[in-house]
């Protein structure tokens, strides 16, 4: 499993136009199992809210986002997490075990 930052919605989901209007964020912490990847993409979006100043202080200018969808047989999420999709996909890459020389 990998840890990432991921940008958490604090309002409502009940109240679709409240979320648009007005949405806040913060962030935590997700650990990702590689096996239930199905996507990564870059999370449009984010960096014009992070340029508006909607997502939290603790985020840089020059921070990146990305889309992580996973899929475990019957439950698909998508995590938005901080960073863009080269490096998330390079943390995601399942370490496969060699052969033993013996």
């Amino acid at each position: 499993m990998v840890r990432f930052i991921e940008v958490l919605s604090e309002t409502n989901s009940s109240h679709p136009v409240e979320r648009r209007s007005d949405s806040k964020f913060m962030l935590g912490e997700v650990w990702i199992n590689e096996q239930y990847v199905v996507s990564v993409s870059e999370a449009r979006g984010y960096r014009s809210l992070l340029h508006e100043g909607r997502l939290p202080a603790d985020l840089n200018e020059s921070h990146s986002f990305t889309t992580v969808v996973t899929n475990n047989g019957h439950t698909t999420q998508a995590h938005i997490v901080v960073g863009s999709p080269t490096s998330v996909a390079k943390r995601l890459k399942p370490i496969r075990p060699g052969l033993l020389k013996g």
